[in-house]
Formats: C-alpha cells, structure tokens, sequence
C-alpha cells in the first residue's frame, strides 16, 4: 500500500470514530444529568365505592323435596317434643338437669371453658355423633369404679356463634342434645332425672314390701292357729291327756296364760258333747271330788275363761260313761 492510501484509511476511520462519539455523547449526558423537575399535576378527588353486601355462598341444594302428610305430621310431632317448655331443674354441684325424653335438652358451650354432660352411674356409652365435628370437640372422662362408675362426655367447642346436635347411645339409652356455643356464657354440667328408672324403683320397693309382708304372712301362719289367729309362741302346750279313747278325744289342749282351750276332732259329738269337770286333789281311799267347769262353745273348741291344772271330760253313765283325764304338767305358777 502507498502512503496516499495509508492516510486515507487513517482519515475513514478517524471521521467513522467522530460520527459514533457525536450520536452517543448527547445521550450519555443526558443519562448523567439529574431529571429536570416537572410541575405536579392536582390530586384528583377520588370517592371509595361504597361496601356491598355480597349474597352468601349456598352450601346446600335450593332442591326442596315436598312432604307428604305423613311426613309432616312426624315432623310436627317432633318439632312439638323438641319445643316442649319443659324446663330444666337446679342440681347439686351447679349441674342443670333436665327430665328425660320430655324435651329436646340444650348444653350452652363457649370457647376456652369446659361443659360435660353426666350420665347415670353404671352407664356405658356405645358410640357418640355429632353433627359438626369439626369445630367441636368431644372427648369421654369417668369418676368413680366398678359398677358405680359415672360416664362423663365432655364438650369444647372451637369457636363462638355454633350450633349442632349430639347423638349419644349407651348400654341402657340414648341422648340427643342440642348444643350452643356462646361467647362467655356456658353450662358446666348437664344432667338427667329418669322416670322409668324411678318408677322401677318404686316398683321394685313396693315389691320387695309385698315379698316381706307375704314371709311374715308365712312365719304368722307356721307360728299360728288358723281358726283362731293365735300365736303359738304366745301358748303353752303343755298338757298331757289320759284315760279313755272315744271318738270325741281332744286333739289338743293349751293354755294362753289366761284360758284354757280344749280342741276336739270336729264340731259334732253324736250323742251329747262331753262335760266338763275340775279334779281336786284325791287319796287313796277317796276319788278325786269333781265340781262342773263353766266353758263356752267357739267353733271346735272348749274355751275356759281360767287356767286347767286337773280336769276330766265326761260322757255317758255307767258302762257307757267315757272319761277323759287332762293334767298340766308345764311349770306356769
């Protein structure tokens, strides 16, 4: 290459050098330099729009089902079961207790403080369902041992303003409860009256005085003489009989303390009853003198309104005549 042409290309890129410093140069000092102020334009007014109650979110199918007159007749009748002003009862310890099966019973929760509801003693429980469970919490708690243990289903709720219902069953029953969350008022316990069971208890208490007075009817009849409704602890038997045998010989003989009772065979003596007399005391040459007993006739009996110590039943004279001996040989003075 010439020199000419040599400074010609130095003279080509030195004016390409200018033309890109000249384009660049403008905006690079422009980039430097601190934006230029620009005048503030008003604040616009501006109004917030107005809050809109938006319609709740639907969580259950609008689908009514119609109800025939059966089912609106149970539905009535349980409406009128679970509205009955049956009011609860004031219990011991704070407890709440309702009458059972008379009403649907209500267990008020809040937040952060415990409810119970408190079975009866020696009941168990089967299974439990609530209809919200998630934002209610259930848990089982005992007192007590054996058969006297009481069951306790314990109630928290998570939050204030809920409602749902409890399904208990146990061994014996089953509960429905409705339950109510409040904000700082709460039900510590809930508890039961039980009229069948009372009325068993009755039952079972009339029966076993029914049982008693029908034993003591029994030990009466075992200790006592049915025709006369004496008590055979009450009498002294002791009496022997001696002498002939005729058909009218007494069964028995006994004393009360204050009469003589002479029992016969029947109430019939064929040819005449037989009389009645005292023996004094004899010798051994002389019978024992005889003086006529008063007595009165009561159904099979002699009755002697004093104490017999020697005495003899006569009937018939001569060959026919049939004798009869009754002796005391008890100790009564």
């Amino acid at each position: 290459m010439s020199e000419h042409e040599k400074v010609k290309a130095w003279l080509v890129r030195r004016l390409a050098l200018v033309s890109i410093l000249s384009l660049g140069l403008p905006a690079l000092a422009q980039a430097a330099s601190p934006p230029a102020t620009q005048p503030t334009p008003p604040a616009a007014t501006t109004t917030a729009p107005a809050a809109v109650d938006l319609p709740p979110l639907p969580m259950l199918s609008r689908h009514q089902v119609p109800l025939t007159a059966k089912e609106a007749h149970g539905l009535t009748l349980a409406n009128r079961w679970r509205n009955h002003p049956d009011w609860p009862r004031r219990g011991t310890d704070g407890r709440v207790v309702y009458l059972y099966g008379a009403t649907l019973p209500t267990l008020v929760c809040c937040p952060l403080e415990v409810c119970a509801i408190q079975l009866q003693a020696g009941e168990v429980v089967n299974d439990i369902h609530a209809g919200d469970i998630a934002r209610w919490r259930i848990n089982p708690a005992t007192s007590g041992q054996g058969t006297d243990a009481t069951t306790y289903v314990v109630v928290k709720p998570t939050d204030a303003g809920l409602t749902t219902d409890l399904f208990i069953t146990t061994n014996r029953r089953s509960y429905t409860i409705r339950l109510v969350s409040d904000q700082r008022q709460w039900i510590p316990l809930l508890a039961f009256d039980y009229p069948r069971d009372s009325r068993a208890a009755w039952a079972s208490y009339r029966a076993h005085e029914e049982a008693v007075r029908r034993a003591a009817a029994r030990r009466r009849a075992r200790n006592t003489i049915p025709s006369t409704g004496q008590n055979l602890a009450h009498l002294d038997f002791n009496y022997r009989l001696s002498g002939d045998d005729p058909a009218w010989k007494p069964l028995r003989v006994y004393t009360d303390g204050r009469k003589t009772y002479i029992q016969f065979p029947g109430t019939g003596f064929g040819d005449g009853a037989p009389a009645l007399v005292a023996l004094g005391k004899g010798g051994l040459f002389h019978r024992a003198p005889t003086k006529l007993v008063n007595y009165r006739i009561s159904g099979d009996r002699y009755v002697v309104d004093r104490v017999l110590r020697r005495a003899a039943l006569i009937a018939g004279v001569g060959s026919d005549e049939a004798r009869v001996l009754i002796t005391y040989a008890g100790h009564r003075p």
